[in-house]
């Protein structure tokens, strides 16, 4: 799928999911002995894409 053909949803999900890969306080270390604090940016890039997500699944 070429990316003119996303809807905002999905363009919104692969924003999240590239901050979540190259944020340092985001990525999975295994050897962390605590989990890292919520990470606010994505935090709300979750709730951006879920909102444009139930408005597309609702339609």
């Amino acid at each position: 799928m070429s990316a003119a053909t996303l809807t905002p949803a999905q363009k919104a999900f692969g924003e999240l999911a590239d901050h979540c890969i190259l944020c340092p306080g985001c990525k999975v270390d295994l050897g962390r002995p605590v989990d890292p604090p919520e990470c606010p940016e994505a935090m709300e890039r979750y709730r951006s894409w879920f909102l444009l997500w139930r408005r597309e699944v609702r339609r």
